[in-house]
């Protein structure tokens, strides 16, 4: 049997029709067809799913009780498949400390550069990253800006607390730690917020820790108390702004203000990191740049010890500016990036991937992206494809199809009339 091609023996998912058929590997590949045709389903549905199903089975039991299930899709069989990667237009992430630099690791040359070379010396490349403690700004822990509670929305002065006079979604009348609050009378849970005295309202909202005396027999477990603007605060500053699920992110969204960190001005570093600097430029300050710039930065460093660092950060800028991402700069956060912006990021970190035989599997990579930009990307993946790799597509855009090697073309229409392979 021939392993240069993935051999799909009796594909029945969604609306496939029984489909057999062999897929050239080591090529550029487009699947066409019209929307529903089937496309996903045999691309998305069938092969990717099945090679990371078998994937997932290598692993140990322990490391498979922490991984989705992957139900074995609907296909009799599969061979010759490789581990497929899949480049999609999924946000990268919502957490406020995973950056474009961390994300494509240009960050982690970036420390280590400054590590090696900055002066003053300060030490290990850990000092320069602001998702360590030792390197991160006290003050925000890292996150570059602080959450502020807004009182006026988050109180109702006019209102008890028994009356739902805190207006967080924690707090509404008969929930857990409204019940916690009535029962514990930190403060009079009767008397109108309005009416508290100075010292009552900052031990309700911003008292350090303490035991509640008394809290055994009230909720029947002994308890401490903090202040519910110092702990919500708190909370936000550990975990970042954007990683709540819909429901607590509104409620967030709602209570809250964010304002730059007046200690280290939205740099997320701290004050010894910022001192260190190359050529007059601190780490903060490249990250703040778009990336041509960074990547000019880089071009007037000849020292030999960099050599091995600056080498690999700028192919890996080189790449994203040739995709047309090169507008973006390191500091900018994966969950503000539009869905192409995000597959293109992925798609030139890939590209310092030394791992071989992948099987790469991308939805339609030409959306969003510039008519002027179409080459470029036709370039990337005929690069991926040149490093030994299997390129499979999903698109419709008609410069890409004819650039590609191979066409599966699925239909002839959609729903329950497509499903069947047109030509291969």
């Amino acid at each position: 049997m021939n392993s240069n091609f993935v051999v799909i023996q009796n594909a029945h998912a969604n609306n496939l029709k029984n489909i057999s058929t062999e897929i050239p590997k080591h090529k550029v590949v487009a699947f066409t067809g019209v929307s529903g045709s089937g496309k996903s389903s045999l691309l998305f549905d069938t092969i990717y799913t099945e090679a990371q199903r078998q994937l997932i089975e290598t692993f140990s039991t322990f490391a498979r009780k922490r991984l989705p299930k992957l139900s074995r899709p609907d296909v009799d069989d599969i061979l010759n498949l490789s581990t497929a990667m899949v480049i999609d237009q999924k946000k990268m992430g919502n957490n406020l400390r995973s950056t474009v630099g961390t994300a494509t690791e240009v960050n982690t040359y970036l420390r280590l550069l400054f590590s090696r070379i900055g002066r003053p010396f300060l030490g290990a490349s850990f000092f320069f990253s602001f998702n360590n403690p030792l390197g991160m700004c006290e003050h925000c822990h890292g996150l570059g800006k602080i959450a502020k509670i807004d009182l006026d929305l988050f109180l109702d002065r006019e209102k008890s607390i028994r009356e739902g006079g805190i207006l967080h979604i924690h707090y509404k009348v008969g929930s857990f730690l409204w019940n916690e609050l009535v029962k514990f009378r930190i403060v009079d849970p009767d008397k109108k917020i309005k009416d508290y005295s100075p010292e009552e309202l900052n031990l309700l909202l911003y008292s350090e820790p303490f035991h509640v005396k008394g809290s055994k027999e009230a909720v029947s477990y002994n308890r401490n108390f903090e202040g519910l603007v110092r702990k919500l605060e708190h909370s936000m500053a550990q975990k970042g702004e954007d990683e709540a699920d819909e429901e607590e992110k509104n409620a967030y969204a709602r209570f809250f203000k964010y304002e730059t960190c007046p200690q280290c001005q939205g740099t997320r570093i701290n004050a010894a990191a910022r001192e260190v600097k190359i050529h007059g430029a601190s780490i903060d300050q490249v990250c703040r740049w778009e990336l041509p710039q960074v990547l000019e930065f880089l071009e007037t460093i000849d020292d030999p010890i960099a050599a091995p660092v600056t080498r690999k950060a700028k192919y890996i800028l080189k790449q994203l500016i040739h995709i047309g991402v090169g507008y973006l700069n390191l500091e900018r956060p994966v969950g503000t990036l539009s869905g192409g912006e995000s597959q293109r990021v992925k798609m030139a970190r890939q590209l310092d991937c030394n791992l071989v035989d992948l099987l790469y599997v991308l939805d339609e990579p030409t959306t969003g992206l510039h008519p002027r930009d179409t080459q470029k990307l036709i370039g990337l993946l005929y690069e991926l494809k040149n490093r030994g790799y299997s390129v499979f597509v999903v698109e419709h855009d008609p410069e890409v199809i004819k650039a590609c090697e191979w066409i599966v073309d699925i239909g002839p229409q959609a729903g329950t009339k497509g499903g069947t392979i047109v030509y291969n």
